[in-house]
């Protein structure tokens, strides 16, 4: 009898409309999907609009209708805003079991004196990297909740995030994966020069860089010459042609438009000229270079001269717990410094089309355009400011993520009406649920490892504790 009713149910939920959530009505149909919202375009907003979403998890139709079969799942948010998925450039899952660092106001002028303690400053924690796959599904986890669909982000869990720079990764991109190198002059045991390029014996090289896709490195991380030494290094053939013996020593020249320099931050008018004509692209964490170095890349100076520019929340301890926290930042330094000359749809392309541009993928991700992987996410929008309200969501206004076409996370009231197979869980003040995968870890699993490791929660109704200062220091 109860197996009888539960078909009825069934039944009905695939054919009656659902008020799953305030803002959207759901009809349960097959694997073809319509959304009816507001629509963020490349180059204007549909208020309201229509995608369709293929059975393949590809965007069929984009426009003020779409037509759909009859047996098609429908969702209908009259006051929700449908954006890219977000595209986390630059992050280091395996460091983000570990929480804030305590800011006692010391700044750095090179990344190698906090990592090394070098020219009077104390190393910060001896960070330990955490590779458990629990570990890294919880972090992927909190970036989903924000609205982020794929990242670039050294360590991988499978079944949650793309994962850009694995090949296993990829989750059916047709892209190669990205190159991502935190040391490209192989200076991690801390060598710093100002003058030569005598670092490590294995460095990045032209020949290196140009047999990949993507390549996406540190670079210029600090504000001193050392710092602005290693572009030198990577930008030119003649700066040192001495080298080493045993390899090594010599100036590179791999700036082409499949490079990305991460960090920037001692690049001066010129080498941006450099960057510029060469194609290349920058990564901007505002956040982790602000509590770091008390200064951050030149970033109008990079969009002045046409250099596209991706958004990346770097790490826990000195970045941002997710992308939404570091567009806040990004949002704050331009109120505060750069007398809001950076828009809403700007920053927005930064975390979506000119994130995707980076990581070698504009033809697969990043916008809302036929052709493209349906990676999709919901935001709440009440009073439709479309993308003013993306720049400014957390997870708090997350309703519905897709990947892929298909549903991935959402409010629970909203994957109720979706799917009978999705795992209820709370994260703050809101109860979301998590569709599994194959090989994608449980929720009550990462919960658990959570618990037993104090790792950082998933989400805050208000900005985190301890989150590391987003302003300009001596």
């Amino acid at each position: 009898m109860r197996a009888c009713v539960r078909a009825v149910i069934a039944t009905l939920l695939a054919v009656v409309p659902l008020r799953a959530q305030a803002a959207c009505h759901v009809t349960r149909g097959g694997a073809e999907t319509l959304i009816r919202a507001t629509i963020l375009l490349p180059d204007r907003t549909l208020d309201p609009g229509e995608v369709r979403v293929d059975a393949r998890g590809r965007i069929a139709c984009v426009g003020a209708r779409c037509a759909a079969s009859p047996a098609a799942t429908r969702i209908t948010c009259d006051d929700a805003v449908l954006s890219p998925g977000f595209i986390n450039t630059h992050d280091h899952l395996d460091f983000d079991d570990t929480p804030p660092r305590p800011d006692h106001g010391e700044r750095f002028a090179h990344r190698h004196e906090w990592r090394k303690g070098l020219d009077g400053h104390r190393a910060l924690a001896d960070f330990t990297p955490n590779r458990n796959p629990l570990s890294l599904s919880w972090t992927e986890l909190r970036f989903l909740l924000g609205g982020t669909t794929a990242t670039v982000g050294e360590r991988m869990a499978p079944g949650l995030l793309r994962n850009l720079d694995f090949a296993e990764g990829l989750e059916g991109l047709s892209i190669t994966p990205v190159t991502y190198d935190i040391f490209p002059l192989d200076d991690s045991a801390g060598i710093m020069r100002t003058r030569d390029c005598n670092y490590g014996p294995h460095p990045a090289t032209r020949a290196s860089v140009a047999r990949g896709g993507a390549f996406l490195a540190h670079v210029a991380e600090g504000r001193d010459e050392a710092a602005r030494n290693e572009f030198r290094c990577e930008s030119s053939t003649s700066y040192d042609t001495s080298p080493q013996p045993g390899g090594g020593g010599t100036s590179h020249d791999w700036l082409m438009p499949q490079a990305t320099l991460i960090h920037a931050v001692a690049l001066t008018p010129a080498d941006l000229d450099r960057v510029a004509a060469r194609g290349a692209r920058l990564v901007w964490s505002p956040r982790s270079n602000l509590s770091l170095y008390g200064t951050t890349m030149d970033v109008l100076g990079a969009r002045a001269r046409g250099i596209p520019v991706a958004l990346g929340s770097d790490w826990l301890p000195s970045g941002s717990m997710n992308l939404n926290r570091e567009l806040s930042c990004a949002r704050q330094y331009d109120h505060d410094h750069l007398h809001d000359a950076i828009d809403d749809t700007s920053l927005w392309r930064m975390v979506t089309s000119d994130a995707a541009r980076v990581a070698g993928a504009e033809h697969e991700i990043g916008s809302i355009a036929p052709g493209l992987q349906a990676d999709l996410v919901l935001f709440d929008d009440p009073h439709h400011a479309g993308v003013h309200t993306v720049v400014r969501a957390g997870p708090q206004d997350m309703l519905l993520v897709m990947r892929g076409g298909r549903v991935v996370l959402g409010r629970a009231a909203l994957i109720a009406a979706l799917s009978d197979r999705c795992e209820r869980f709370d994260a703050a003040t809101q109860t979301y649920a998590l569709c599994p995968e194959a090989g994608q870890a449980t929720i009550a699993a990462m919960q658990a490892y959570a618990a037993g490791h104090a790792l950082y929660p998933l989400a805050f109704d208000a900005a985190p504790p301890n989150e590391p200062a987003c302003r300009t220091t001596p």
